[in-house]
């Protein structure tokens, strides 16, 4: 490392270019154009004698130095809120970017629209959505908040369970017009599923392959997409397992064998103790806390 002062106007420059991605986003944010990013970002990288971004199209990479530096950044800001908490908070700007990664269902299905209603309030506050059938690491930084099918394992992560949610099986009028109405589980091996593709299952948690010990069930409909699954469900084609909260948006899925087929599983929310006292990452979690118990009903069958 060059021998050399930092200012601390380029640090701030170049933490608000890791949340946004873009020098072009983090000069809009800061008021300044996306050349004095540029040339700030490049004074601190003179001064540190270390290379802090990299060229990737239209976004910036940021670098494991770039990446360490952020960190450190980020913990000054967040004791720098700390200590003015009690000095007018609540005339404080809620600013900065937090990306929250969440198995696709929930997100695409329930936090894209709250997401963005937290965002239509506080104009400053940037929310990015991971909404992929996979797990996601904190400690690499590939979301600030990670919202889970399985309890994270232990490690510097502030772990909650968010909420319980239900699975039903479910299929529509136009199936049962062409393949009939299953009357029992034991029924269920001669009709046709949607469901994950087995090797590709990214947690046991979604394996539906046995809904009771005596029957194994094979979709011949498979994807990665919880989506696609509902999807295919509802167009008549096949019956399938799925959230009730998802099957709750489509009037035409109907529930079957309600008293011999029902799941339940978990999403776990976790966020890394180096974030959690971020105020724009408190913020997040309490909304999604708050706005999912509010919503319990939704997740859970009547």
């Amino acid at each position: 490392m060059q021998n050399k002062a930092m200012d601390w106007d380029d640090l701030r420059i170049f933490l608000q270019l890791t949340r946004s991605g873009r020098m072009t986003s983090a000069g809009k944010a800061l008021g300044v154009d996306d050349s004095t990013v540029g040339r700030r970002i490049a004074r601190l990288e003179a001064a540190l004698g270390a290379p802090l971004v990299e060229r990737a199209g239209r976004r910036t990479v940021i670098t494991e130095q770039g990446q360490k530096l952020a960190e450190a950044v980020e913990e000054i800001e967040s004791i720098v809120l700390r200590k003015v908490a009690g000095l007018g908070e609540d005339q404080m700007v809620l600013a900065g970017r937090v990306r929250v990664g969440a198995p696709e269902g929930l997100g695409v299905g329930y936090l894209a629209a709250r997401l963005a209603a937290l965002s239509a309030e506080h104009p400053g506050l940037e929310t990015e959505l991971v909404a992929l059938p996979r797990t996601y690491s904190l400690a690499s930084r590939e979301v600030d908040i990670a919202i889970t099918l399985e309890r994270p394992a232990a490690g510097r992560v502030s772990v909650r369970k968010l909420t319980d949610y239900s699975l039903d099986l479910y299929g529509t009028r136009a199936y049962f017009d062409r393949r009939g109405e299953p009357a029992s589980v034991a029924a269920l091996p001669d009709h046709v599923f949607a469901g994950y593709i087995p090797e590709l299952l990214f947690t046991a948690a979604l394996d539906f392959s046995r809904l009771d010990e005596r029957v194994e069930l094979s979709p011949t409909i498979r994807s990665t997409s919880v989506i696609a699954q509902v999807e295919a469900v509802a167009s008549g084609a096949a019956l399938g397992v799925l959230p009730t909260f998802l099957a709750a948006r489509r009037p035409e899925l109907i529930r079957l064998l309600p008293e011999a087929v029902g799941l339940t599983r978990s999403y776990w929310l976790s966020v890394h103790d180096d974030m959690r006292r971020l105020r724009r990452v408190q913020a997040v979690l309490a909304a999604l806390t708050s706005r999912v118990r509010a919503d319990r009903a939704l997740f859970m069958r009547r």
